[in-house]
């Protein structure tokens, strides 16, 4: 680890070292600077602030920042969520909807070691490059087509390549054809285990912006106008560690009347949350 993180701090155009710069961030509610500025600090290096929401049945225990069995989950800068907005709105700029019917799990992480939590902008260049530091590839086993389907997308990370192009078009172009390949049908293993292990699935647009109202997206499907436009909230993706290695303060919320009127207030979630657990609280307010 000290020989990578020395490697970035001497080659920082090396693939992934870059994304692992923490921001300065001041704490939400307290920045004079322009939202711009705000938003742009949170891409060129993560902001090692974050925020996770989910909707989980009644008694499913959370331990991690993700599902047990994933390698990393998504998470947002919480300086981007000050004033906080309700339960009902919040998801929605995540590519997710608000389930009165479930308990609400909502997480502030701050890892100590921000090398250890390894977050980065959710990007294709970034989410490939990530692949190859999660995945470990044998010498020359990609010479042939690995049976083990992290391996295939371990291998097909490596194969990809972003050069320097003149016409934004075309480099934006080429990264996202070779990462439509992975959905096209025909490739349903490298697919399923990106689902299963990062979070990925179709609706993931590989920007570094979630976009909003694409839950629905295989039954309500978007133009790329109406994508674009929805492309509002970065989005990062951290390796899952377990929440006290994380930094992580979570609470759970059963469903009561009003819970999608609250609003899901940061500084709630660090003050009434469990260190490194999830603790049960009544309300949100």
């Amino acid at each position: 680890m000290r020989a990578r993180i020395l490697a970035c701090a001497s080659i920082l155009v090396l693939p992934g070292c870059a994304e692992r710069r923490v921001a300065k961030v001041a704490p939400p509610g307290t920045s004079a600077a322009a939202p711009v500025v705000v938003a742009e600090s949170v891409r060129e290096a993560v902001p090692n602030d974050y925020l996770r929401v989910g909707f989980l049945s009644a008694g499913i225990p959370v331990t991690s920042i993700a599902k047990p069995g994933a390698l990393r989950g998504f998470v947002t800068a919480t300086v981007l969520y000050s004033p906080p907005l309700t339960v009902e709105d919040y998801p929605k700029y995540s590519g997710l909807v608000n389930d009165d019917s479930k308990v609400l799990v909502a997480m502030r992480c701050k890892p100590p070691d921000p090398a250890k939590a390894d977050a980065v902008l959710a990007t294709w260049p970034n989410v490939f490059t990530a692949v190859l530091r999660d995945v470990a590839l044998a010498p020359g086993e990609c010479d042939g087509t690995p049976s083990d389907p992290g391996k295939q997308v371990a291998c097909y990370a490596k194969g990809f390549s972003d050069p320097q192009e003149s016409v934004v078009p075309t480099a934006l172009a080429q990264t996202f054809d070779y990462a439509r390949t992975i959905f096209d049908g025909q490739h349903a293993a490298m697919a399923q285990w990106l689902q299963a292990k990062y979070g990925i699935y179709p609706a993931f647009a590989g920007t570094g912006f979630s976009v909003k109202d694409s839950y629905f997206i295989d039954k309500q499907p978007k133009t790329s106008r109406e994508i674009l436009v929805k492309s509002v909230s970065s989005e990062y993706l951290i390796r899952n560690l377990p929440l006290k290695d994380a930094g992580c303060q979570c609470i759970s919320v059963a469903p009561y009347q009003g819970r999608a009127s609250d609003r899901l207030d940061p500084d709630f979630i660090e003050k009434q949350g469990g260190n490194g657990v999830c603790k049960s609280v009544d309300r949100l307010r």
